[in-house]
C-alpha cells in the first residue's frame, strides 16, 4: 500500500514543486494539500494521511500550532517537517510540540523520499544539520531535562541501552533487529517501553537523548558522558 502524504505550505510553487517530486515514485500518494495550519488540521482530518509534510512558518496558523492540534487526530498521522538551516526556535518548538522528523528544504528527491517512507514506518528522521543543532542547543541552554535524561537511561538494562543507541544513529526496527539478532516484534515491544521509561512522546525525541547522552559512537552503544 502506498503511503498517503498531505502537504502544507503557503506557498503554491513550494507545494507542487515537492508534488512533483513525490510523483517519482509509487510508493507514496499525495491526498491533499493546504496553505497553513488550521487548513491542514482540516485536510487532514478528513482524509485521514499517513504523514504530514508541513512547512514549520506559515502566516495565519504556523505548522508548529498545527502540529500540536494534530496530536489530538486518531489515528494521528506522522509530522515530517519542512525545515531551513538556522530556523533554530522554530525547530525546537516543533520538536516539543510532538512532530516526528525534520528534513531540510534543500533535500534532494532520494533523501525527501526515504524521509517519508521511514517516517510512516515509525522510524526517527531528522536531517544531520538538524540534528546538531537541537544538540548543540540543548548544550549550550544547559537544559535541566538532560539531568532528567540522565537519571531515567541509568535504570535501562543493557539491552535496551543497545536499543536506545541504534534509536539514536537512525536505525529502523528491521535494522535494529538484524544488529542485535531480534524478532522485530521483539524491537517494537522495546522502543514502547524505552519512550515510556524515557517519558517521550516518539522516537526522534528518543534519539536526541541518545545523542546528548553520548550513546551514538559510530552507530553503536555507549555509555552516557559524565
Amino acid at each position: 500500500m502506498p503511503v498517503d502524504v498531505v502537504l502544507v505550505d503557503d506557498e503554491p510553487q513550494v507545494r507542487e514543486g515537492v508534488k512533483a517530486l513525490l510523483d517519482t515514485t509509487d510508493d507514496i500518494v499525495v491526498v491533499g494539500q493546504a496553505a497553513d495550519g488550521a487548513e491542514a488540521v482540516s485536510v487532514c482530518a478528513r482524509v485521514r494521511p499517513d504523514v504530514v509534510l508541513m512547512d514549520v512558518n506559515m502566516p495565519k496558523v504556523s505548522g508548529i500550532t498545527a502540529v500540536r492540534r494534530l496530536q489530538d487526530l486518531s489515528p494521528r498521522p506522522r509530522i515530517l517537517m519542512l525545515t531551513a538551516i538556522g530556523d533554530e526556535e522554530s525547530c525546537v518548538a516543533a520538536f516539543q510540540a510532538g512532530a516526528d522528523g525534520f528534513i531540510l528544504k534543500s533535500a534532494r528527491t532520494g533523501d525527501l523520499i526515504r524521509s517519508v517512507l521511514a517516517v510512516a514506518e515509525g522510524d526517527p528522521v531528522v536531517a544531520p544539520e538538524i540534528m546538531r543543532m537541537l544538540i548543540r542547543r540543548s548544550v549550550d541552554k544547559a537544559d535541566p531535562g538532560i539531568w532528567q535524561a540522565r537519571q531515567r537511561v541509568s535504570t535501562l538494562n543493557g539491552r535496551e541501552r543497545d536499543v536506545l543507541a541504534l534509536l539514536g544513529s537512525g536505525a529502523s526496527n528491521a535494522r535494529i533487529s538484524s544488529e542485535l539478532f531480534m524478532a522485530e516484534g521483539t524491537v517494537k515491544a522495546y522502543v514502547s517501553r524505552l519512550l515510556t521509561e524515557l517519558k517521550v512522546e516518539n522516537r526522534t525525541q528518543a534519539a536526541l537523548i541518545a545523542h546528548q547522552l553520548g550513546l551514538v559512537v559510530q552507530g553503536k552503544s555507549g555509555q552516557p558522558t559524565a
